[in-house]
């Protein structure tokens, strides 16, 4: 216990209260918030956070017009991330459900879109952007005017998603997938305990159990 206390710095009080203050504003306690200077949480009361959570500065997770969801506990949002189920009043992202122990680094863009789904011990690393969905492209309509449209993205158990990765809608990466830095992955399903590397992101080895690749 004493070990546990001496391990526990100022700044982390500082930010327990910052969260403890933001819970008793919102009347949201089902879980501990630790959150950085500058951090930002917008919710819809469809959305449950448990355990432990925590957000770096400048960060911001705004789960609104969400039809439902739950952020596990052990969730990390590294500094000046972002985390948005929907930009929008007029659109609802149908599902966001976040499992215990993920952790995203500095600088991510991580979007609700049409679903998204992240599995226990998933860790990504700096500048990953998760996109579940797409606009439309015809030609004789002005990008801006395009429906927005997709299927969601489904990310399984212990992946690893390395710097600057990108997850396009349609995307489900199996247990134990990892992408290599600045991996584009464009709607595939992955293999088990793959590595996958490149643009668009392909399979080029294989996890083992002594902890390396073939």
């Amino acid at each position: 216990m004493l070990a546990k206390l001496r391990s526990v710095r100022p700044e982390h009080l500082i930010m327990l209260l910052r969260g403890m203050i933001w819970q008793v504003l919102h009347f949201r306690f089902g879980a501990i918030v630790l959150m950085d200077r500058g951090a930002q949480i917008r919710l819809d009361r469809r959305v449950r956070l448990t355990g432990l959570i925590k957000l770096g500065r400048h960060s911001r997770m705004d789960l609104r017009f969400t039809a439902a969801g739950n952020v596990g506990p052990g969730f990390s949002l590294g500094d000046f991330s972002i985390f948005r189920a929907s930009g929008s009043s007029s659109f609802t992202c149908p599902r966001v459900e976040v499992a215990e122990n993920v952790s995203f680094g500095p600088y991510c863009n991580i979007g609700g879109g049409f679903g998204l789904s992240i599995g226990a011990d998933v860790i990504g690393g700096p500048y990953v952007s998760i996109h579940p969905e797409e606009h439309g492209l015809d030609p004789d309509v002005p990008i801006r005017a395009q429906p927005v449209q997709g299927t969601g993205i489904a990310i399984e158990r212990d992946c690893w998603l390395g710097a600057k990765s990108t997850i396009l809608d349609g995307s489900h990466l199996e247990e134990g997938t990892v992408l290599a830095a600045g991996a584009v992955l464009t709607g595939t399903r992955t293999e088990r305990m793959s590595l996958y590397a490149g643009l668009p992101a392909k399979r080029v080895r294989t996890r083992h159990p002594d902890g390396g690749c073939s």
